[in-house]
Protein backbone atom coordinates (compact mmCIF):
# COMPACT_ATOMS: atom_id res chain seq x y z
CA UNK A 1 0.00 0.00 0.00
CA UNK A 2 3.22 2.68 0.53
CA UNK A 3 4.32 1.66 -2.75
CA UNK A 4 1.00 1.94 -4.56
CA UNK A 5 0.66 5.31 -2.46
CA UNK A 6 4.19 6.52 -3.22
CA UNK A 7 3.40 5.43 -6.78
CA UNK A 8 0.33 7.58 -7.26
CA UNK A 9 1.49 10.74 -5.49
CA UNK A 10 4.54 10.90 -8.11
CA UNK A 11 2.77 10.39 -10.84
CA UNK A 12 0.07 12.61 -10.27
CA UNK A 13 2.62 15.59 -9.23
CA UNK A 14 4.85 14.93 -11.20
CA UNK A 15 8.00 14.33 -9.38
CA UNK A 16 9.54 12.48 -6.25
CA UNK A 17 10.34 15.67 -4.68
CA UNK A 18 6.68 16.64 -4.48
CA UNK A 19 5.50 13.30 -3.66
CA UNK A 20 7.68 13.33 -0.60
CA UNK A 21 6.13 16.85 0.35
CA UNK A 22 2.60 15.50 0.17
CA UNK A 23 3.37 12.15 2.22
CA UNK A 24 5.35 13.80 4.39
CA UNK A 25 8.56 11.82 4.10
CA UNK A 26 11.78 12.31 2.27
CA UNK A 27 12.66 11.85 -1.69
CA UNK A 28 15.27 8.84 -1.13
CA UNK A 29 11.97 6.94 0.95
CA UNK A 30 9.68 7.70 -2.04
CA UNK A 31 12.51 6.32 -4.46
CA UNK A 32 12.66 3.12 -2.40
CA UNK A 33 8.78 2.29 -2.65
CA UNK A 34 8.48 2.77 -6.28
CA UNK A 35 11.07 0.29 -7.20
CA UNK A 36 9.65 -2.21 -4.63
CA UNK A 37 6.22 -1.89 -6.79
CA UNK A 38 8.43 -1.95 -9.90
CA UNK A 39 10.15 -5.50 -8.97
CA UNK A 40 6.70 -6.58 -7.76
CA UNK A 41 4.98 -5.77 -10.45
CA UNK A 42 8.04 -6.71 -12.82
CA UNK A 43 7.63 -3.89 -15.31
CA UNK A 44 9.29 -0.31 -14.90
CA UNK A 45 6.06 1.96 -14.51
CA UNK A 46 8.58 4.90 -15.32
CA UNK A 47 11.08 5.85 -17.97
CA UNK A 48 14.26 8.21 -15.87
CA UNK A 49 15.06 10.61 -18.52
CA UNK A 50 18.12 12.41 -17.21
CA UNK A 51 16.70 13.54 -13.34
CA UNK A 52 13.22 13.79 -14.47
CA UNK A 53 10.67 10.72 -14.36
CA UNK A 54 8.09 10.28 -17.48
CA UNK A 55 5.36 7.63 -16.97
CA UNK A 56 5.33 4.83 -19.54
CA UNK A 57 2.56 3.04 -21.16
CA UNK A 58 2.85 0.15 -18.54
CA UNK A 59 2.77 2.80 -15.61
CA UNK A 60 0.09 5.03 -17.80
CA UNK A 61 -2.45 2.09 -17.57
CA UNK A 62 -1.72 1.20 -14.40
CA UNK A 63 -2.13 4.47 -13.05
CA UNK A 64 -5.12 5.17 -14.74
CA UNK A 65 -6.67 1.47 -12.64
CA UNK A 66 -5.10 2.63 -9.29
CA UNK A 67 -5.77 6.10 -8.87
CA UNK A 68 -9.57 6.07 -8.46
CA UNK A 69 -8.92 3.25 -6.07
CA UNK A 70 -6.61 4.93 -3.65
CA UNK A 71 -8.72 8.55 -3.86
CA UNK A 72 -11.49 6.75 -2.94
CA UNK A 73 -9.44 5.34 -0.02
CA UNK A 74 -8.38 8.69 0.99
CA UNK A 75 -11.41 10.68 0.72
CA UNK A 76 -12.81 7.98 3.08
CA UNK A 77 -10.28 8.20 5.39
CA UNK A 78 -10.48 12.04 5.38
CA UNK A 79 -14.45 11.58 5.45
CA UNK A 80 -13.91 9.15 9.15
CA UNK A 81 -11.03 11.81 10.41
CA UNK A 82 -13.76 14.71 10.14
CA UNK A 83 -16.55 12.68 11.95
CA UNK A 84 -13.93 11.65 14.46
CA UNK A 85 -13.13 15.70 14.94
CA UNK A 86 -16.62 16.41 15.23
CA UNK A 87 -17.81 17.11 18.95
CA UNK A 88 -20.34 14.97 20.08
CA UNK A 89 -23.47 15.47 21.01
CA UNK A 90 -24.51 17.33 24.33
CA UNK A 91 -27.76 16.49 25.99
CA UNK A 92 -29.09 17.96 29.45
CA UNK A 93 -31.78 15.51 31.20
CA UNK A 94 -33.05 18.02 33.93
CA UNK A 95 -35.23 15.90 36.46
CA UNK A 96 -36.45 16.03 40.71
CA UNK A 97 -32.77 15.32 42.76
CA UNK A 98 -34.69 12.18 44.34
CA UNK A 99 -35.59 10.80 40.23
CA UNK A 100 -31.94 11.95 39.41
CA UNK A 101 -30.15 10.01 42.14
CA UNK A 102 -32.32 7.02 42.53
CA UNK A 103 -33.67 6.39 39.10
CA UNK A 104 -31.60 8.39 36.43
CA UNK A 105 -27.66 8.05 37.63
CA UNK A 106 -27.56 4.45 38.54
CA UNK A 107 -28.85 3.95 34.63
CA UNK A 108 -26.45 6.21 33.08
CA UNK A 109 -23.91 3.32 32.28
CA UNK A 110 -26.74 1.80 30.35
CA UNK A 111 -27.91 5.00 28.66
CA UNK A 112 -24.37 5.65 27.76
CA UNK A 113 -24.21 2.16 26.35
CA UNK A 114 -27.12 2.53 24.14
CA UNK A 115 -26.22 6.50 22.79
CA UNK A 116 -21.86 6.44 23.01
CA UNK A 117 -21.82 9.17 20.88
CA UNK A 118 -24.51 11.78 23.47
CA UNK A 119 -22.59 13.50 26.35
CA UNK A 120 -25.07 13.20 28.98
CA UNK A 121 -25.29 16.09 31.48
CA UNK A 122 -27.80 15.10 34.31
CA UNK A 123 -29.31 18.15 36.77
CA UNK A 124 -31.25 17.35 39.44
CA UNK A 125 -33.65 20.38 39.70
CA UNK A 126 -36.57 20.34 42.43
CA UNK A 127 -38.51 23.59 41.54
CA UNK A 128 -41.21 23.23 38.96
CA UNK A 129 -41.13 26.29 37.68
CA UNK A 130 -36.65 26.33 37.48
CA UNK A 131 -35.44 28.27 34.35
CA UNK A 132 -33.02 25.63 34.10
CA UNK A 133 -35.24 22.86 34.08
CA UNK A 134 -37.03 24.83 31.09
CA UNK A 135 -34.09 24.95 29.12
CA UNK A 136 -33.18 21.58 29.54
CA UNK A 137 -33.02 19.31 26.40
CA UNK A 138 -35.10 16.38 28.30
CA UNK A 139 -37.23 17.32 31.16
CA UNK A 140 -38.80 14.80 33.31
CA UNK A 141 -41.31 16.73 35.78
CA UNK A 142 -43.37 15.42 38.37
CA UNK A 143 -47.04 16.26 38.99
CA UNK A 144 -50.54 16.24 37.81
CA UNK A 145 -50.24 16.08 34.10
CA UNK A 146 -50.31 19.43 32.36
CA UNK A 147 -52.93 20.00 29.50
CA UNK A 148 -52.40 20.99 26.14
CA UNK A 149 -48.99 19.64 26.08
CA UNK A 150 -46.54 17.01 24.25
CA UNK A 151 -45.41 15.60 27.63
CA UNK A 152 -45.49 11.52 28.02
CA UNK A 153 -46.13 9.78 30.94
CA UNK A 154 -42.86 7.81 32.15
CA UNK A 155 -44.49 6.42 35.44
CA UNK A 156 -47.40 7.25 37.31
CA UNK A 157 -47.99 8.04 41.29
CA UNK A 158 -48.28 5.51 43.66
CA UNK A 159 -47.12 6.30 47.33
CA UNK A 160 -46.87 3.93 50.11
CA UNK A 161 -44.81 3.76 53.78
CA UNK A 162 -41.15 2.24 53.43
CA UNK A 163 -38.84 1.19 56.32
CA UNK A 164 -35.82 -1.28 56.81
CA UNK A 165 -36.66 -4.91 57.56
CA UNK A 166 -35.37 -4.21 61.32
CA UNK A 167 -37.52 -1.18 62.09
CA UNK A 168 -40.43 -3.12 60.72
CA UNK A 169 -39.73 -6.16 63.23
CA UNK A 170 -38.75 -3.98 65.89
CA UNK A 171 -42.31 -2.37 65.87
CA UNK A 172 -44.15 -5.06 65.22
CA UNK A 173 -45.52 -3.80 61.53
CA UNK A 174 -46.84 -6.36 59.38
CA UNK A 175 -48.76 -5.21 55.70
CA UNK A 176 -50.64 -2.10 56.53
CA UNK A 177 -50.34 0.89 58.85
CA UNK A 178 -53.19 2.20 60.80
CA UNK A 179 -54.27 5.35 62.71
CA UNK A 180 -54.01 3.79 65.85
CA UNK A 181 -49.48 2.74 65.66
CA UNK A 182 -48.84 6.28 63.75
CA UNK A 183 -48.03 7.90 66.77
CA UNK A 184 -45.59 5.47 68.26
CA UNK A 185 -43.92 4.95 64.69
CA UNK A 186 -40.83 7.95 63.82
CA UNK A 187 -42.33 9.68 60.37
CA UNK A 188 -39.80 10.71 58.18
CA UNK A 189 -40.81 14.48 56.85
CA UNK A 190 -39.13 16.13 53.70
CA UNK A 191 -38.17 19.46 54.31
CA UNK A 192 -40.42 20.72 51.00
CA UNK A 193 -43.31 23.22 50.76
CA UNK A 194 -44.40 22.04 47.06
CA UNK A 195 -48.00 21.68 46.64
CA UNK A 196 -47.02 18.71 44.31
CA UNK A 197 -45.78 16.20 46.73
CA UNK A 198 -47.41 14.16 49.61
CA UNK A 199 -46.45 15.03 52.92
CA UNK A 200 -47.62 12.67 55.59
CA UNK A 201 -50.57 14.86 57.30
CA UNK A 202 -51.84 14.79 53.01
CA UNK A 203 -50.80 11.20 52.41
CA UNK A 204 -53.10 10.26 55.52
CA UNK A 205 -55.80 12.02 54.82
CA UNK A 206 -55.77 10.52 50.94
CA UNK A 207 -55.35 6.80 52.75
CA UNK A 208 -58.38 7.25 55.06
CA UNK A 209 -56.07 7.27 58.42
CA UNK A 210 -56.12 10.34 60.76
CA UNK A 211 -52.77 11.93 62.20
CA UNK A 212 -52.53 14.03 65.24
CA UNK A 213 -50.19 16.99 65.60
CA UNK A 214 -46.51 15.97 66.37
CA UNK A 215 -43.86 17.95 67.99
CA UNK A 216 -41.14 16.03 67.06
CA UNK A 217 -40.86 16.61 63.38
CA UNK A 218 -37.36 16.41 61.99
CA UNK A 219 -37.25 17.29 57.70
CA UNK A 220 -34.52 16.23 55.78
CA UNK A 221 -33.32 18.31 52.86
CA UNK A 222 -33.73 16.36 49.90
CA UNK A 223 -35.42 12.85 49.19
CA UNK A 224 -32.65 10.85 48.92
CA UNK A 225 -31.09 12.04 52.36
CA UNK A 226 -34.72 10.96 53.99
CA UNK A 227 -34.12 7.92 52.38
CA UNK A 228 -31.00 7.51 53.58
CA UNK A 229 -32.66 7.58 56.99
CA UNK A 230 -34.95 4.96 56.59
CA UNK A 231 -32.43 2.60 55.37
CA UNK A 232 -31.06 3.09 58.34
CA UNK A 233 -33.77 2.16 60.09
CA UNK A 234 -34.34 5.51 61.71
CA UNK A 235 -38.32 5.45 61.09
CA UNK A 236 -40.94 5.20 57.94
CA UNK A 237 -40.85 7.02 54.87
CA UNK A 238 -43.22 7.94 52.51
CA UNK A 239 -42.06 5.72 49.28
CA UNK A 240 -42.79 7.32 46.03
CA UNK A 241 -42.76 3.46 44.22
CA UNK A 242 -40.44 4.39 41.04
CA UNK A 243 -38.08 5.96 43.37
CA UNK A 244 -38.14 2.70 45.80
CA UNK A 245 -38.49 -0.12 43.87
CA UNK A 246 -34.45 -1.27 43.79
CA UNK A 247 -34.13 -1.20 47.62
CA UNK A 248 -37.70 -3.33 47.56
CA UNK A 249 -36.42 -5.67 44.86
CA UNK A 250 -32.92 -6.36 46.94
CA UNK A 251 -34.53 -6.04 50.33
CA UNK A 252 -33.00 -3.50 51.96
CA UNK A 253 -36.85 -1.41 52.09
CA UNK A 254 -40.27 -3.45 53.00
CA UNK A 255 -43.70 -1.92 51.70
CA UNK A 256 -46.41 -1.13 53.86
CA UNK A 257 -50.05 -0.33 52.77
CA UNK A 258 -52.27 1.38 52.15
CA UNK A 259 -50.87 2.66 48.83
CA UNK A 260 -52.24 5.83 47.11
CA UNK A 261 -52.52 6.83 43.71
CA UNK A 262 -53.76 10.62 42.84
CA UNK A 263 -55.64 10.61 39.09
CA UNK A 264 -53.06 12.13 36.70
CA UNK A 265 -50.28 12.17 38.78
CA UNK A 266 -46.92 11.43 37.72
CA UNK A 267 -43.62 11.76 36.06
CA UNK A 268 -44.11 13.57 32.77
CA UNK A 269 -41.05 13.98 30.66
CA UNK A 270 -40.97 15.91 27.80
CA UNK A 271 -38.63 17.12 25.21
CA UNK A 272 -37.11 20.49 24.26
CA UNK A 273 -37.16 19.43 20.68
CA UNK A 274 -40.19 18.07 19.33
CA UNK A 275 -39.28 14.59 16.99
CA UNK A 276 -35.78 15.63 16.93
CA UNK A 277 -33.76 12.69 15.72
CA UNK A 278 -31.39 13.31 19.11
CA UNK A 279 -33.55 13.81 21.53
CA UNK A 280 -36.70 12.05 20.72
CA UNK A 281 -34.78 8.29 20.83
CA UNK A 282 -33.28 9.19 24.29
CA UNK A 283 -36.61 9.88 25.52
CA UNK A 284 -37.73 6.35 24.32
CA UNK A 285 -35.23 4.94 25.65
CA UNK A 286 -36.24 6.44 29.14
CA UNK A 287 -39.41 5.39 29.29
CA UNK A 288 -38.96 1.53 27.83
CA UNK A 289 -36.33 1.16 31.19
CA UNK A 290 -39.16 2.14 33.32
CA UNK A 291 -41.49 -0.47 31.47
CA UNK A 292 -37.91 -2.88 31.73
CA UNK A 293 -37.55 -2.80 35.58
CA UNK A 294 -38.28 -5.47 38.02
CA UNK A 295 -41.69 -6.38 39.46
CA UNK A 296 -42.32 -4.65 42.81
CA UNK A 297 -43.45 -7.38 44.82
CA UNK A 298 -43.36 -6.27 48.04
CA UNK A 299 -45.11 -3.05 47.28
CA UNK A 300 -47.83 -4.95 45.18
CA UNK A 301 -48.79 -6.36 48.69
CA UNK A 302 -50.22 -2.95 49.76
CA UNK A 303 -53.72 -2.20 49.36
CA UNK A 304 -54.76 0.98 46.90
CA UNK A 305 -56.52 4.18 48.25
CA UNK A 306 -57.37 6.64 45.15
CA UNK A 307 -57.65 9.79 45.52
CA UNK A 308 -59.82 10.98 42.89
Amino acid sequence: MKSLIAFEATARLGSMTAAADAERTSQPTISQRIRALEERVGLPLFDRQGGRLVLNAQGERFYREVAPGLKSVREACERVMQEGRRPSPSVVIAAGSGFTHLWLLPRLPALKRAFPEVTFQLMPIDRADDPELQAADIAIRFGPRTPHTEARLVASEAVFPVCSPAYAEQHGLTETLTSEVLPDLALLHQDIKDPRWLDWAQWCHTAGLSLAPRDDVFAYYNYALLLNAALAHQGVALGWSILVEEHLANGQLVALGPRVTRRDYGYWLSVKHHRSAVLEPIGDWLIEAVHRRRPDVQASRAHDATAG
